[in-house]
């Protein structure tokens, strides 16, 4: 079964934080499989939230939190999200959705698109695309 896991910023669990990714309390990580089903895996506290944003240590503490992810969601394409995509292993993507039920369910009908920029990704390629996906749920 193919599969690919997410994470997303939120300080309540039901929201998307409107901020900056790397600027929420919480992120919350999920498993998003081609059967269209996703799984709850756990919610990792941002110990580099009170960190200054342009600093690259801020990044490189996030990205250790989360180096068993895959896909990066957030509501903004900050230069972080760039550079995270042109130096890094992990997709960002950019979501206009603020329920993270709806964002997992935008992610699910989007399941073959990101999982290819995925694969591409675990096999080593670097490249800017950072997909923006919109949906009216």
């Amino acid at each position: 079964m193919r599969k690919f896991r997410i994470c997303i910023g939120s300080n309540d669990g039901n929201i998307m934080a409107e901020t900056h990714m790397g600027d929420t309390r919480i992120f919350y990580c999920y498993d998003l499989f081609d059967s269209t089903e996703s799984l709850f895996v756990d919610e990792r506290v941002n110990h580099a939230i009170d960190m200054e944003h342009a600093q690259s240590d801020k990044m490189k503490s996030i990205i250790a939190l989360l180096e068993d992810v895959d896909v990066f969601v957030a509501q903004q394409k900050s230069p972080n999200f760039i550079k995270i995509a042109t130096q890094t292993r992990y997709q960002p993507v950019v979501v206009y959705v603020e329920k993270i039920s709806d964002i997992l369910a935008l992610l699910r009908s989007d399941f073959e698109k990101i999982y290819s920029l995925v694969e591409r990704r675990r096999n080593g390629e670097s490249f800017a695309t950072i997909p923006e996906l919109t949906a009216d749920i």
